[in-house]
């Protein structure tokens, strides 16, 4: 059996080939350049909440809410989190004079000294604030007092970030509010 291709089935054929050949190249080009972009981005690092006296005598001063982030080290959605929301924060400037962000691994080891000036297990301590799943955000004033709904998981990661300064700006605004007293 022979297979008879006319010289418009040929040039069909090529043309669909160099179309895939383009848009495989296109592809990959932009692959590397977001990995690049990503590459170009400052280093940061989330601090650890291990230290919460201190950060809410900081917030104290400087009149803003400490958010914590409670996760655990092996959480995919903490992780989408971590990156894509509170390190893009970090990075930004604005931030410095809106928050104080801290990561609170409630699986660690390590103990917390909370905001009273008592150390504790981080688990427990994520029992005071009702933590059962991560990742979870709660905003607290320089005294460890929620401030704002918690924000747990992550329902539409789309709406995430503005969920999360609408509650940052929330929570800004309610201590401030309560300083001008």
């Amino acid at each position: 059996m022979f297979l008879l291709i006319s010289k418009k089935s040929t040039s069909i054929i090529l043309a669909i080939m160099i179309a895939l050949s383009l848009i495989w190249i296109s592809t990959s080009s932009a692959e590397g350049l977001l990995t690049q972009v990503k590459d170009d981005l400052p280093q940061v690092v989330l601090k650890a909440g291990y230290n919460l006296e201190e950060d809410g005598n900081e917030a104290g001063k400087k009149q803003i809410p400490v958010l914590m982030f409670f996760s655990m080290q092996h959480c995919p959605f903490c992780n989408q989190v971590e990156e894509d929301f509170l390190k893009p924060m970090l990075r930004n400037s604005e931030y410095d004079s809106k928050v104080i962000i801290r990561k609170i691994k409630i699986d660690d080891s390590q103990f917390v000294l909370d905001f009273k000036g008592k150390d504790r297990e981080a688990g427990e301590f994520s029992e005071e604030y009702k933590v059962s799943m991560v990742p979870t955000l709660i905003l607290v004033d320089a005294k460890g007092r929620k401030l704002s709904p918690a924000i747990i998981g992550v329902a539409n990661a789309h709406y995430y970030s503005g969920e999360l300064d609408d509650a940052i700006d929330a929570s800004l605004q309610k201590i401030r509010t309560v300083a001008k007293r």
